[in-house]
């Protein structure tokens, strides 16, 4: 594909209006010419024509995507489908943190005639919407444009919603004790409610026991609810490492085991992708832990699934005091698959 250059936005449409399927043998020559001056390799599985517009339904290197040429036989972009988990972690994290409620509704990568290269994502409310909002970001991740609502208003008709008792009193009340901490004055001491201690059940209990147990266990364990779905025991062996023991959380069999890597033991591979992933910029890896599932614990599909890894990544954001969190997981071959938007429990990197 074409040599990524340095973005500078151009707004163009997408899709055209009014799109005609068409025989190869009624395009221009001139079109056909410029396609072939622009790729050097290339299979062409539907022409398109739209009012003073021709397009290109092509596989380039395996990909499928959309040319979209001049009636004269000029050039002007093309359009790639790609998935969240193939785009720069800056940009992903842009909008899992501040565009709670919205779902993605396309999301291309986008080549230009003058060379330009950015990512377009068009996004809209979960539930009935009937209106689009488009973001670019450039080739790292970082937001370009964009006409999508203020995400400050965004996470306050979210919250609002999903927290009707919250009222706008409530809020300017918390804004006056902020300034008033701010100002060096002692903000009024609020009564937190307790929160019951997470009892797993017997079962899980008598696992533990048997598996590890005061033999091999040095401190622990802490038991947690993880999402109401295991049963986790945070505990530290003999050897002083830090170490969880997953059972379901309703029968207390045993599900999988994690352990903490150190850093000296972070994988090679992972260190690699992140490495490419922020392309220069500052991020820390917090915890990096592998885990493996028990011996007896078959998947849907009958057999034990592989080992896999679990990354908590921080980076700093101007002006936030906090670190923003990036949570990732890999195969037990380094590869990423995913990226987890909550932490796993109450012990993970808050």
């Amino acid at each position: 594909m074409k040599k990524i250059f340095i973005l500078m936005f151009l707004a163009l449409p997408l899709m055209a209006s009014a799109q005609t399927k068409v025989k190869e043998t009624a395009v221009p020559r001139s079109v056909l010419l410029t396609l072939e001056k622009t790729y050097d390799s290339y299979k062409v599985k539907t022409w398109y024509q739209a009012p003073g517009q021709f397009i290109a339904e092509l596989v380039i290197d395996g990909q499928n995507g959309r040319a979209y040429f001049t009636a004269s036989g000029d050039w002007q972009y093309s359009a790639f489908p790609v998935k969240m988990d193939e785009c720069p972690v800056m940009m992903t994290s842009y909008f899992n943190d501040n565009y709670l409620g919205y779902r993605v509704k396309s999301l291309d990568y986008i080549e230009e005639m003058s060379g330009d290269n950015y990512y377009r994502m068009t996004i809209t409310k979960k539930g009935i919407s009937d209106k689009d909002f488009e973001m670019v970001f450039d080739t790292r991740g970082k937001l370009m444009k964009s006409n999508a609502p203020d995400p400050d208003a965004v996470k306050r008709e979210y919250y609002t919603q999903n927290n009707p008792d919250l009222k706008d009193e409530n809020i300017t009340s918390a804004t006056k004790t902020e300034r008033s901490r701010l100002r060096g004055r002692p903000a009024p001491k609020v009564d937190e409610p307790q929160v019951e201690q997470f009892t797993p059940c017997e079962a899980a209990v008598a696992n533990f026991e048997k598996a590890i147990g005061k033999k091999r266990c040095k401190s622990g364990p802490t038991w947690v609810n993880r999402n109401g779905e295991y049963a986790v025991a945070y505990y530290t062996d003999k050897q002083k490492v830090d170490k969880e023991a997953v059972y379901d959380i309703n029968t207390g069999d045993a599900v999988m085991s994690g352990k903490l890597l150190p850093k000296e033991r972070y994988s090679n591979g992972i260190m690699k992708y992140l490495a490419e992933k922020f392309n220069g910029e500052k991020y820390k890896v917090e915890k990096m832990v592998v885990y493996e599932y028990n011996s007896k614990f078959r998947g849907p599909d009958g057999k034990k699934p592989k080992p896999y890894t679990y990354v908590v990544v921080s980076q700093k954001v101007k002006g936030v005091k906090e670190p923003k969190f990036i949570r990732m997981e890999f195969d037990s071959k380094g590869t990423y698959t995913g990226l987890l938007a909550q932490p796993l429990d109450e012990r993970d990197v808050q």
